[in-house]
């Protein structure tokens, strides 16, 4: 990197840390979204509030530990406490979050298999049950429409958007293709 003419010093190592910074901050961010955010302490799970009062000073620590009068505020969980079995560490154990991982990830396969075969065999079998160019079209029209909204909602690109509603169209339109008797 040159500045007026001459190179920069140390400009790589500067470099270097500002892209290790950007990279820390996104995963800051992405990990912030977690059920259970590692940069977040609280004094609801053990460990981080063992750490939060070995950062306290120590004389407020002992003043707020030994206090008749202070209790812990309602929260979202309930607390742990230091004598229980079972203590929830900062960010869980490597087995415990591949299988929380898998498991998240296999109920939202399910979930989307389960709407994408709504969203395919639903419109079919009203459109054969039903039978008629008027109701074809209106299923036809009503589901492509519900389905483009859905994917509006998941989906972030508005090409992905697009192109997922046009191939789900293509595909009804196929099957009222074949499905309806033209006049020969």
């Amino acid at each position: 990197m040159r500045l007026d003419g001459y190179e920069s010093a140390g400009w790589e190592d500067a470099l270097k840390e500002y892209i290790k910074a950007l990279q820390d901050h996104d995963y800051m961010e992405k990990r912030s979204t977690s059920s259970r955010d590692p940069f977040l302490a609280t004094g609801e799970y053990t460990l981080d509030n063992y750490v939060l009062n070995c950062n306290i000073d120590s004389a407020l620590a002992n003043a707020i530990a030994n206090d008749p009068e202070t209790k812990p505020l309602a929260s979202i969980k309930r607390w742990e406490h230091s004598d229980s079995e079972h203590q929830e560490s900062i960010c869980g154990t490597r087995n415990a979050n591949v299988a929380k991982s898998w498991r998240l990830g296999f109920k939202v396969r399910v979930l989307v298999a389960a709407v994408g075969g709504a969203f395919l065999i639903g419109p079919m079998w009203l459109m054969v049950l039903q039978g008629g160019k008027f109701t074809t079209l209106v299923t036809t029209t009503a589901f492509v429409a519900l389905f483009g909204i859905t994917m509006a909602c998941v989906l972030e690109e508005g090409k992905d958007v697009l192109g997922s509603t046009a191939a789900y169209a293509a595909v009804l339109v196929v099957f009222v293709g074949t499905s309806t008797q033209s006049p020969i």
